[in-house]
């Protein structure tokens, strides 16, 4: 007997589902994925998103001392980094394109949250921010080499003079798996960056649309900086993912990009 064939996971926010199911049933929570454009899936632990500050990673060990007072904490989660500092005293915006994610980050306590891309908010016009976060390896948010400009040109537009991003990084050349260097050379072969992932979240029967995501080493994460007004001050070399701080170059809010 013929069978229809599936149409593939509906569309949603699954990465949201996700956290909101952790956060209401923890450790019984259904699993999450990460599933790569060419068929790769991955588990992901959720509760690392609802990690406590004393279980930070040693290249985000420096993010309480480090941040400044206004801080914007970007694809901020569950709200892992942004609780703990305004818990501190820092004036905190959590935010995220996933409507789920901000709702767990308000849920758990989170007083100032933004359901949204960087360039949403920065056309809104808001009080500039000292620090950025792009922990959780969301440099990665740069997407490709070509937005990346685009993408710290929306944090400049938004940041006071002097201000930092703090984020984490994996470099994709640091790999020997197979499978991410095949992924890799089909990647050069499409005329793609070797580091850039196409990518969505997995969740019961819901998919996240695709996205792309950019792992890039220090040194073209320094030229793509350069390029849109942000010097490299602080470079943390000796863990995976790494840690790297760009500082705004100078006190003009304006961009070219």
């Amino acid at each position: 007997m013929a069978t229809t064939p599936a149409s593939g996971p509906r569309v949603g926010d699954a990465l949201g589902f996700a956290l909101l199911d952790y956060l209401e049933h923890g450790s019984e929570a259904r699993s999450h994925f990460i599933e790569r454009d060419d068929g790769l899936l991955e588990t992901v632990n959720t509760g690392v998103m609802f990690t406590q500050e004393s279980e930070w990673s040693l290249a985000e060990a420096l993010v309480g001392e480090r941040a400044g007072h206004r801080v914007l904490d970007v694809g901020a989660g569950a709200g892992r980094h942004a609780l703990p500092l305004q818990e501190s005293g820092h004036e905190v915006v959590a935010l995220d394109v996933s409507p789920g994610a901000v709702e767990v980050c308000r849920r758990r306590g989170v007083g100032e949250t933004f359901i949204g891309t960087v360039f949403d908010l920065a056309g809104t016009g808001p009080e500039p921010f000292d620090t950025f976060l792009l922990c959780g390896n969301n440099y990665g948010l740069l997407e490709s080499p070509e937005n990346g400009p685009r993408f710290l040109g929306a944090l400049r537009e938004l940041a006071a003079p002097g201000a930092e991003i703090i984020g984490t990084c994996v470099d994709p050349f640091g790999s020997e798996d197979p499978l991410h260097l095949d992924y890799h050379e089909r990647n050069r072969n499409r005329g793609r960056h070797p580091g850039q992932i196409r990518l969505r979240a997995r969740w019961t029967d819901m998919a996240t649309p695709w996205f792309d995501y950019l792992f890039i080493p220090i040194e073209e994460l320094e030229r793509l900086a350069e390029s849109a007004g942000w010097e490299l001050v602080a470079y943390q070399p000796s863990t995976r993912p790494y840690l790297a701080i760009l500082r705004l170059e100078d006190v003009s809010r304006e961009w070219d990009g």
